[in-house]
């Protein structure tokens, strides 16, 4: 057992509740993980719709290889 004074108990306790927490963040980051990687699913041409107009969503998902010749203007 842990020797050290009474006063740090409940630092103590409250330590071990930030650990419980850290670790019910990393099952759900795991799980989080898990899904992306065996789902089908991928993201639609322009996600956010016909308001997001810059160049990163000009393109299709995933972008291809060697996308634009020479660089775009940006206006």
């Amino acid at each position: 057992y842990p020797d050290y004074p009474d006063a740090f108990a409940g630092w103590n306790f409250v330590s071990s509740i930030g650990a419980y927490i850290a670790g019910l963040s990393v099952l759900i980051f795991l799980y989080v993980l898990y899904r992306t990687v065996t789902s089908p699913l991928s993201v639609a041409a322009n996600y956010w719709g016909e308001g997001a107009t810059t160049l990163e969503w000009s393109l299709p998902s995933p972008p291809p290889f060697h996308t634009y010749e020479e660089l775009p203007r940006i206006r």
